[in-house]
């Protein structure tokens, strides 16, 4: 008998590739675990600082070149402030102020050159001019972008009988303020995280679709503070440089996407395995 197929996305927290992994001698992260446990083959697109486009894109991509098969999907999502233009891993932007920071990585300089080129161009966007559009009008296309992604996934998986989960690796709508204002204070960045969250709350049609959700894992609200595997897991950082989660760290993320799949598929367990602490 064929067994199911686990499809992952997400960004370096699901990337079993990623350097920091490779390092510290992390052989097995979360989506591993997952299939281990539910003993299911995997597939894992996941890549280290792609946006919830790739994400979305990549994981039907695997699906349509594996439609004969019994799949489920489990998604960690992004921030919608990263773009992977034509789906070129190397050339992922996360509009942060980090790429520079990297030297290790082969193309962090170039990335960094051509995100301060854009930033000009948003904010040329924004600005007084006779084509010019408010601040708000493109803080809510950004988040379009990445929300109408998760959406459709969903829709797509459940229009095609396939069990999906969804969980965010990182706060799905924090970033976009540093698309063209990188150096504001934090209060600034503070106060206009709210407002963003705010706008989509009322303005965005798939924020209060997505909202209606039952098939996340952890907080049912996909965007509440303190939601997120970076906020959730902090105690189990690689270490405070490196915040990317330990094994412990992926054990406990693969149990909290276990435990919502039993949920609703199957029977929930009811603590947590000693494993974790061992």
């Amino acid at each position: 008998m064929t067994k199911k197929l686990l499809i992952v996305g997400g960004d370096s927290w699901s990337h079993p590739k990623e350097d920091c992994y490779i390092e510290h001698g992390i052989n097995k992260i979360w989506p591993d675990v997952v299939a281990e446990y539910l003993d299911v083959d995997l597939i894992n697109i996941s890549k280290g600082g792609v946006g919830n486009d790739w994400i979305h894109n990549k994981v039907i991509d695997a699906i349509e070149e594996n439609s004969n098969r019994d799949i489920i999907v489990m998604a960690n999502w992004s921030q919608a402030c990263r773009i992977a233009p034509f789906e070129l891993e190397s050339a992922q932007l996360q509009f942060s102020n980090y790429m520079s920071t990297r030297p290790k990585y082969k193309f962090g300089a170039a990335k960094f050159d051509v995100q301060e080129e854009m930033r000009k161009l948003y904010r040329l966007a924004i600005s007084d001019h006779p084509k010019a559009i408010p601040k708000e009008e493109f803080w809510l296309s950004v988040a379009n972008v990445s929300l109408r992604h998760i959406y459709l996934l969903d829709q797509y998986c459940k229009h095609r009988n396939i069990q999906i989960l969804h969980h965010r690796a990182l706060s799905i709508l924090r970033g976009i303020e540093w698309i063209t204002e990188p150096n504001i204070s934090i209060d600034e960045r503070i106060k206009a995280r709210k407002e963003i969250l705010e706008l989509c709350r009322n303005k965005n049609q798939y924020f209060k679709k997505i909202s209606e959700f039952t098939n996340i894992v952890g907080n049912s609200d996909l965007f509440a503070l303190g939601s997120s595997c970076f906020e959730l897991y902090h105690n189990y950082y690689i270490s405070d440089e490196e915040q990317h989660p330990n094994e412990n760290g992926h054990q406990l993320i693969a149990h909290s996407f276990i435990n919502k799949y039993l949920e609703l598929y199957g029977e929930a367990s009811s603590s947590e395995p000693l494993y974790i602490y061992d």
